[in-house]
């Protein structure tokens, strides 16, 4: 009994102190739903005057997005009207459509459907799709615009032409889209019901195969073996049914499921049924090699057909062995042919290939005939540069770089990159450091705020002291009243830090700039009415995106920024939304507002404001 009697006593206490703080957590909860429950409203709210001002609008895009986008957060609180809100946004894309087809008709600018805006429908539909896939699908057909529909008919066509790898063909990547868009809905469906999941890809397989089917066929199969093996088998013969010399999107698609197969983990499935990865039978995987290995032997193939060899060849080896040594002298042949075109391609290809050494890049440089290849080779060049964790062997490559311009845009990205990977490590102090050894002012801004933010959410007081120190080291290398965009971006990135780091003090830099934003959108606006290519207005409107958009319009550059003050403090950012003047402006930045307040990532520790 004396054993007993004190174990008794701090099993009680440990009971008792267990339920105080139970009861403490408890206290403090209605306080957080309190919190909660006023910025839903406040959400709701800013929504609801959203949708009303999209009236003002003049654009059926801009109302589409803006229906979209607003549907899509409204889902949380009312799915009723999110799905009222998408389908508002499906009849403002036909209207779209009609519009498009009107001036396409009256246009007969031979540029002009390439510098138009992306698709609408690849920006909206996505937004549907994650709340309700099987909306999104019927959304999807609705909406389809004729020319989209005619060259899925064209494409499917037994006598469809051959593509060609060099030449763009703007309907083949219309169809590609289309299908891609078409089956990745399906895979979101099929969370909900596999079945009809099933049913939609069987009719959508008439149409092609995009690698969309891999994510749904490793789906299915831990749901329905049986079903997953079915579905496996009717893609397969989909693509020996198919003419891959002909259909040129369709032959990459068939390489991309030949190296699935040849993954080791796809192989070793069998060995290990509780890792229930979908795998294709190894009868099926020989078919589909000897398919392309048919496809590639053809008297009389395009380039493009013949391009493919070399990325097959590696796949092919695992598979039918036997018959790449014949292939490889098809290779050979082939290249002895390739257009000079072509050859400059494959030589840009390699260029980027990860297994090129910087050192290869380099000594391909001197060799090429002109200057656009050049510049590109040397964006290859410095970033693999910047991937050296050799610092002396980074110098070396860097020295031997002999544009001026060139070694010293390489030497700025090595040098950022290293600042990144000592931060990474844990390194803060020798970070620090290294920040003040850069040249470029905007860069030396960028990093003092990345490694603030890194020093803040460690949340100690020694660290949110350096934090400021950083922050402050930032701000001094600012212009708080910017004279041009290089000024402004500094502005920004200072104001990105104070977000997180000392929320009023980036309100406070932010406020005086919505003036200058309302000067320059403006101006914007009356300078394209005489540019026809401007694509950012029309009709003297600011064409929306739900992103960063384009970023000639500076107001799209700054949409992060204008998340974080969201989070920071919806009804503070909502207010200084409220002083754009511009309808299209206005409704662009309180919707980047809730986006950043309704924003799931974990608040920084320690977050808070700062006592200066």
């Amino acid at each position: 009994m004396r054993f007993w009697k004190p174990i008794v006593l701090i099993l009680t206490f440990l009971a008792l102190t267990s339920v105080c703080l139970s009861q403490t957590q408890a206290a403090a909860d209605p306080e957080k739903e309190q919190a909660q429950k006023e910025l839903n409203e406040r959400i709701v709210q800013s929504l609801d005057q959203i949708i009303s001002d999209a009236s003002l609008l003049q654009l059926p895009q801009n109302r589409a997005l803006v229906y979209a986008m607003a549907g899509d957060i409204y889902w949380k609180f009312d799915e009723k009207r999110s799905r009222d809100l998408f389908r508002s946004a499906a009849g403002e894309i036909l209207a779209y459509n009609a519009d498009a087809e009107r001036e396409k008709r009256e246009n007969t600018d031979p540029y002009a459907r390439i510098l138009d805006a992306p698709d609408l429908r690849m920006i909206t539909l996505p937004l549907v799709a994650k709340r309700d896939a099987e909306l999104a699908l019927q959304m999807l057909v609705q909406t389809r615009p004729a020319a989209v529909t005619e060259a899925m008919l064209k494409a499917n066509a037994p006598d469809a032409p051959a593509g060609n790898m060099i030449s763009y063909n703007p309907e083949d990547q219309m169809v590609r889209a289309e299908l891609e868009m078409e089956q990745r809905f399906v895979l979101l469906a099929a969370d909900a019901n596999p079945d009809r999941a099933i049913a939609l890809i069987k009719d959508s397989l008439a149409r092609g195969i995009s690698n969309n089917l891999l994510q749904l066929l490793q789906k299915l199969h831990t749901k329905d073996e049986k079903k997953a093996a079915e579905l496996g088998g009717d893609v397969i013969r989909r693509f020996l049914d198919t003419d891959l010399a002909r259909k040129n999107d369709q032959l990459s698609i068939v390489i991309n499921y030949l190296a699935f197969m040849t993954r080791a983990d796809a192989r070793s499935a069998e060995s290990d049924p509780k890792k229930k990865a979908f795998r294709f039978t190894d009868a099926q995987a020989k078919d589909l090699a000897n398919k392309i290995v048919d496809t590639f032997m053809q008297p009389g193939n395009s380039v493009s057909v013949s391009s493919y060899i070399s990325r097959a060849i590696p796949y092919l080896e695992k598979i039918v062995p036997e018959k790449v040594s014949t292939l490889r002298q098809k290779q050979a042949s082939n290249q002895r042919n390739t257009p000079s075109e072509l050859r400059n391609v494959q030589r840009m290809e390699r260029l980027y290939d990860p297994k090129t050494t910087p050192e290869q890049i380099l000594a391909e440089i001197a060799k090429l005939p002109n200057s656009p290849e050049r510049i590109n080779a040397y964006q290859a060049l410095t970033t693999k540069i910047s991937q050296i964790a050799d610092d002396a062997r980074a110098k070396r490559l860097i020295d031997q770089i002999a544009d001026d311009g060139a070694r010293t845009r390489a030497q700025e990205q090595f040098d950022t990159a290293r600042i990144n990977r000592t931060a990474a490590a844990g390194k803060l102090e020798d970070a620090r450091k290294m920040i003040g050894t850069l040249t470029n002012k905007l860069t030396q801004i960028q990093k003092l705020v990345s490694l603030a933010q890194q020093y803040f959410q460690k949340g100690t007081e020694k660290d949110i002291e350096a934090a400021n120190d950083l922050m402050k080291n930032a701000r001094s290398l600012i212009n708080e009243t910017p004279e041009d965009e290089d000024d402004l971006a500094g502005l920004m990135e200072v104001i990105r830090g104070y977000a997180t780091i000392e929320p009023d003090l980036a309100f406070r830099l932010f406020e005086p700039i919505v003036d200058q934003m309302n000067e320059i959108i403006y101006a914007s606006a009356v300078l394209s009415r005489y540019n026809k290519r401007n694509r950012s207005f029309k009709r003297g409107e600011l064409i929306l995106r739900p992103e960063r958009g384009n970023p000639e319009i500076l107001l799209f550059r700054y949409l992060d920024q204008i998340q974080l003050l969201g989070k920071a403090d919806l009804a503070r950012a909502s207010s200084l939304a409220d002083r754009f003047q511009r309808p299209d402006a206005r409704i662009l930045v309180k919707l980047q507002a809730i986006n950043g307040a309704i924003r799931e990532d974990k608040k920084p520790v320690g977050q808070g404001p700062v006592q200066r």
